[in-house]
């Protein structure tokens, strides 16, 4: 075995050049996903992801596996590719969109060039640079697919950036049925391996108000109109106060519950209206235990008491999840980390959910473990070369193990 990975190690070492200039290429690729303001207007058939999918597809195709296209429209598919004989399997799943560049990029957000060891550009680290892992490591675990005493699915999904939570996705495939023993989400990072993530729930208030028309004598002496927005106001000062009950928790040491209201925020029609309607949007991040039902109930028993006419409407609830740190995935991965790297990852779990949820509200324990970078969701994005090699020795050697 010890043998067989010291070839593993030397087979991605030969193709450290391919693998980044592939790497530029899924940067200079343009995914960039348009929903991040209204998850809700993500549709299957809006090409967003095509072009890096087919750019994904064809490069495992002539590496000597078979890929495939799993999606609910052929517009916009997810990839998927197994290899190996076995019972057990090992996922690696990422996804292939990303969130728009932000504003003060000092370059084009798609070049992809490198400087100083670092390539540079829009999801270069958030999250192309572990796809590009997955590829390379099964590049290198083809020559020794005997010792493989399982199977290895890869997974290239859709529709993450969002909200995480998407129908089209990792859930899609999912329920056609490709799951595992165990998955590995390369989200950035090798300082932790991410064990768990909090849940979310994110809501939607919209307030009616009376619009009139400003320069109305009605207006003027108050006898008719009512601001929406000044509504909101006092909807968003009652949120404020929102109670969480003190809970702690092991996988998640000093977090807490949290409310954020308002995220974004909409209202009025005309500068010469009063507006009559005013829709605000709001992101809870919660424990275990805090369950949708008690991030409605609080909310409404808040504005009820205010007598605002409004509507609540639940955008997306993601409950809080955590794999045990003595799953064998989780030592087998920081075994390997330690190995590669000289150096032992933490274990816990993390703010922000990503879709390795999905795997552990179904039974299989799942971990985020990626490249070491900055920029994420920020300017100046970037992903260190040498982090992307080790990352790839990380999965290969992991993998060997886990399904030995």
């Amino acid at each position: 075995m010890i043998d067989t990975k010291q070839k593993i190690i030397k087979e991605i070492e030969k193709s450290k050049k391919e693998q980044i200039e592939f790497l530029q290429k899924l940067v200079q690729t343009k995914s960039v996903n348009p929903n991040m303001d209204d998850p809700t207007k993500s549709s299957p058939y809006d090409p967003i992801e095509l072009e890096v999918a087919e750019l994904i597809f064809d490069k495992l195709k002539k590496i000597g596996l078979s890929p495939k296209f799993e999606s609910v429209s052929s517009s916009r598919p997810n990839v998927v590719c197994e290899f190996g004989k076995g019972k057990k399997t090992l996922v690696f799943n990422g996804h292939m969109d990303t969130v728009p560049p932000a504003q003060g990029y000092d370059f084009n957000p798609f070049l992809g060039f490198i400087k100083k060891g670092k390539l540079f550009g829009a999801g270069a680290l958030d999250m192309k640079s572990a796809l590009c892992c997955y590829i390379y490591m099964a590049k290198a675990l083809l020559k020794f697919e005997k010792e493989l005493k399982g199977r290895i699915c890869l997974q290239f999904v859709i529709d993450e950036e969002p909200m995480a939570a998407s129908h089209f996705g990792t859930r899609y495939l999912l329920e056609k049925g490709y799951t595992g023993n165990a998955a590995i989400v390369g989200e950035p990072g090798t300082r932790k391996i991410t064990i768990g993530n909090k849940g979310g729930y994110r809501f939607k208030v919209e307030v009616m108000g009376d619009a009139i028309h400003t320069g109305s004598r009605e207006w003027e002496q108050k006898k008719a109109g009512l601001s929406a927005i000044l509504e909101m106001k006092r909807v968003i000062n009652a949120l404020q106060d929102f109670k969480f009950p003190v809970k702690k928790h092991s996988v998640f040491p000093g977090r807490k519950n949290v409310l954020t209201f308002p995220t974004l925020i909409k209202g009025g029609k005309s500068i010469n209206m009063v507006p009559d309607s005013c829709v605000a949007f709001g992101d809870s991040r919660i424990l275990p235990g805090i369950k949708r039902e008690y991030m409605e109930k609080g909310i409404k028993r808040i504005l009820d008491k205010l007598g605002v006419k409004y509507k609540l409407t639940t955008i997306v609830y993601v409950p809080a999840v955590f794999t045990k740190p003595t799953e064998l995935i989780v030592q087998t991965l920081k075994n390997n980390t330690k190995k590669i790297l000289k150096k032992e990852p933490i274990t816990e779990g993390s703010g922000p959910w990503s879709d390795m949820w999905m795997f552990i509200e179904r039974g299989i324990p799942a971990v985020n473990f990626g490249c070491d970078g900055e920029g994420m969701h920020d300017k100046n994005e970037y992903v260190e070369i040498k982090s992307v090699i080790d990352v790839t020795k990380i999965y290969a050697l992991t993998a060997l193990d886990f399904l030995k």
